[in-house]
Parts: structure tokens; sequence; C-alpha cells
């Protein structure tokens, strides 16, 4: 019985409404920290970058503080206190949120190569290539195995050697066989 008078004199000085509506900050803050992190990209328009405002920084901050100080007014603690003790862990938790997104997006590895990155680069003919037609073939830019479709002016066998030439469009180049270098030899008679 002491519980339920417990919780109604909690209702009254408004210690119950409080932690509810820290919950539901916390809970809307993650629900948009999920968001942004499972669909990345689909608040693009409210986004400010990947700087410390950015949606997954304040969504982070949201949900820590909501959950904070829910936990806090739960624990006893009075309204204001339990909001600053939130208000500071959720600038710890943003803090945590920005910086593990700036080395997340740091390590990611960029396949994207200019046309200007691929001519001179030498690769091997996947699929051979007709004289006039289309073939394929592949080439390792940034440690990275990427196929691209490939013309040339006579055929070239699947499995040989070849260097771009021209780069057609962003997914199609022109090659040339690679001159094969001749062996070396040894002058010497055993």
């Amino acid at each position: 019985m002491d519980g339920i008078m417990q919780w109604f004199e909690r209702l009254f000085d408004g210690s119950l409404v409080a932690g509810g509506i820290f919950l539901i900050i916390g809970i809307v803050g993650g629900v948009l920290l999920l968001i942004s992190l499972v669909l990345d990209g689909i608040f693009d328009a409210f986004d400010f970058g990947d700087g410390p405002l950015s949606l997954t920084t304040i969504a982070a901050f949201t949900s820590i503080f909501g959950f904070a100080s829910f936990a806090c007014v739960g624990a006893g603690m009075s309204t204001p206190l339990a909001a600053v003790v939130g208000a500071l862990a959720g600038l710890v938790g943003g803090a945590a949120a920005f910086w593990l997104s700036k080395l997340i997006r740091g390590a990611e590895s960029s396949t994207a190569v200019s046309s200007g990155d691929l001519v001179g680069v030498t690769g091997a003919v996947v699929l051979q290539i007709p004289e006039g037609g289309l073939g394929e073939v592949a080439v390792i830019r940034n440690g990275e195995r990427i196929s691209l479709s490939a013309t040339a002016d006579s055929a070239i066998p699947r499995g040989a050697a070849v260097r771009i030439t021209h780069t057609v469009t962003s997914t199609s180049v022109r090659v040339a066989p690679v001159e094969a270098s001749p062996a070396p030899h040894n002058d010497e008679v055993e």
C-alpha cells in the first residue's frame, strides 16, 4: 500500500509526469538515432552535415538526455537536478556519437575513380574483347577489384594483360594489349 501512496505523491508533486516526459524524449531520440543510422540519408534535408550538429549527434544527445533524466527522476532526484544530470550525460553521449561517426566516415574506403585515375592502369581481360565489340577487364584500384566494360582496336583474348588508354564512360574503357617484355637472357653458355 505504501508503494501506491508513494506513486500518488509523486504524481501530484510532478516528478512522475516529468519522468514520463523525459522517457518520451528518450524514446523519440532513440527512434531518430536508429533511423539516422539504418536509413542513412533519409533526413538529409534536416541534416547539418557531419559536424557536431549532425542528425546522429543530436539524436544521440536527445536519447541519452531523456533516458538519463528519466533514470535520475526514478532514483528520486528532483526534476531540475535530473535535467542537469541528463544534459551532462547527453553532452558526453553526443560527443561520443560525433567522434564515432567521424571515425567511421573517415575509415570508409572510396572505390570511386575518376577517368584520369584509370588511364595507364594495367589489368587483365576477364571476358574476351572482340574486334569492334565489347568485353570486360578487371583492374585493382585502392586495393579493390573493379570490373569495367572494354573495347579495343583489335581482338584481345581472355587472360591477356591490357593497359587502359582512354575512359569512355565511368564504367567503360578503351584498352590496348600490354607488350610482353622480353625475357632476360644469359649470354654465358654452360
